[in-house]
């Protein structure tokens, strides 16, 4: 957990030498080597599934989401692996013909800002596949907001059914009707108005799907600038011309606008509302950038299989106590001023160079109150977003919306 972070270097006498050092216990790299198995990584894999299980009892600052029981975000992020792990990892040829990947399927409540699953598959089980199997996860009252590579039919009849609630992109193989007309959109036509009265959106409720599965939603249809739907019909005609054939002339259409579905009602969430709330899924960006970026979770070593699992898993029981400091300090800060939130590339950069003292409270060398009134206290200020021009943080988005 708290060797060093670039594990591609991390040696087995290096970590003899800690085990020496800081529990006084005399190891081999040899006897180390072998206590690398599937034992103890079942071990690790539960140290970490019960810290996810154990949710810290944090009231958010202001009662933001409040018409939600939780704000569910899902997402995966894939990185390479040496070629030794192909047999467990397996590669494929759209990721630049790489022989290893693995792909961590991460998932984390927007509201109380716990993590909700973290999971490590291969990269050929596709986003689709694992999101039909994770539909127990989906309850009464919560509203799950996911990337167009996670919805299936199956997913969002399964929000429907247990009274939950979705928000996420159209997938554009679907063809939606309009409930009042039950006729389809005419895209072309539905630009022309827009343009016409300069509308800055449109919406209506249709019907997705037409067998046992389907339901009525919400759709609401923004047009993009015209430098985006050219960018969109440049990649989209490439990706065509691979397949030997043309986009239509409705799949152009279509393009000139970005197109969001949700069973949220019009009292709930108003149709800018919802555009903006969508943008929040990027939040969970932030969190991988962190993890490949200042934690270097994806640099990994050619070594027996279980080592590098084990030392991947305690790694992210090293992150997850520390994005548990993180949600105290947040609530925290706006709490006590809510015009302001923590940052989590600068908690997690002070949080890598100051883990040594996370260590020390562990060890019961230190207390948690001095810990924070030596290395938190002083730096909070320094934590704190800093809003960019044009560009709202997450947390004013909420309020904006929640607490106006």
């Amino acid at each position: 957990m708290f060797s060093s972070f670039d594990h591609s270097q991390l040696s087995l006498q290096e970590c003899c030498n800690d085990l020496a050092q800081q529990h006084q216990k005399s190891l081999s790299k040899v006897g180390l080597h072998k206590r690398f198995n599937e034992r103890s990584l079942e071990f690790v894999k539960s140290v970490l599934a019960k810290q996810i299980a154990s949710k810290m009892e944090i009231v958010p600052a202001a009662d933001r989401w409040s018409p939600f029981s939780r704000v569910i975000v899902a997402d995966s992020s894939k990185f390479c692996l040496p070629e030794m792990y192909s047999e467990d990892y397996p590669g494929y040829k759209s990721f630049g013909n790489v022989s290893s990947i693995m792909n961590i399927q991460y998932a984390y409540d927007l509201k109380y800002g716990d993590w909700e699953s973290l999971e490590f598959t291969k990269a050929t089980e596709n986003d689709q596949s694992h999101s039909n199997k994770t539909l127990n996860r989906i309850h009464k009252g919560e509203l799950h907001i996911r990337d167009l590579g996670f919805i299936t039919m199956k997913y969002l009849a399964k929000v429907v059914n247990e009274k939950a609630f979705f928000l996420n992109r159209l997938n554009p193989q679907w063809k939606p009707v309009q409930k009042n007309s039950g006729k389809r959109i005419d895209w072309t036509t539905l630009y022309q108005k827009m343009i016409a009265h300069k509308d800055s959106h449109f919406e209506t409720m249709v019907t997705i799907d037409n067998g046992k599965e389907s339901f009525d939603c919400r759709l609401i249809a923004i047009a993009v600038p015209e430098e985006v739907w050219a960018e969109r019909i440049r990649k989209a005609q490439q990706k065509f011309k691979t397949m030997g054939c043309a986009p239509s002339d409705d799949y152009k259409a279509r393009c000139r606008f970005s197109i969001f579905i949700t069973n949220t009602d019009e009292n709930t969430l108003q149709a800018a509302d919802i555009i903006q709330l969508y943008h929040l899924r990027w939040q969970i960006e932030l969190v991988f950038k962190s993890w490949k970026s200042l934690l270097g979770v994806h640099r990994v070593k050619a070594v027996k299989k279980e080592r590098f699992e084990c030392q991947l898993v305690a790694r992210f029981i090293w992150i997850l106590l520390n994005w548990k400091v993180f949600q105290c300090i947040d609530i925290y800060v706006q709490k006590h001023s809510p015009d302001y939130a923590c940052s989590i590339w600068k908690f997690f950069k002070q949080a890598k160079q100051y883990g040594h003292a996370l260590r020390t409270v562990i060890a019961n060398g230190m207390s948690i109150n001095d810990w924070c009134r030596i290395f938190i206290l002083p730096i909070i200020k320094g934590l704190l977003i800093e809003p960019k021009k044009n560009k709202k943080p997450g947390y004013i988005i909420v309020n904006d919306i929640f607490n106006p």
